[in-house]
């Protein structure tokens, strides 16, 4: 993923498969989904193909 695309708007998708949509910006209409460990947290993005894992704090 380019480091210069700004932060962008998404829209939650129907269903339970936790996907979304970008809508607006250098990546709008690419689609990816949610990932969540066994408690229901989320714990990754999917976007473009690539799972991006939440930072713990």
């Amino acid at each position: 993923m380019p480091a210069d695309y700004p932060p962008e708007s998404i829209g939650l998708l129907p269903g339970d498969g936790d996907e979304y949509i970008v809508t607006s910006g250098g990546l709008r209409g690419q689609r990816g989904f949610f990932t969540r460990d066994a408690t229901g947290a989320v714990v990754g993005v999917d976007l473009a193909g690539r799972l991006f894992a939440r930072v713990p704090r």
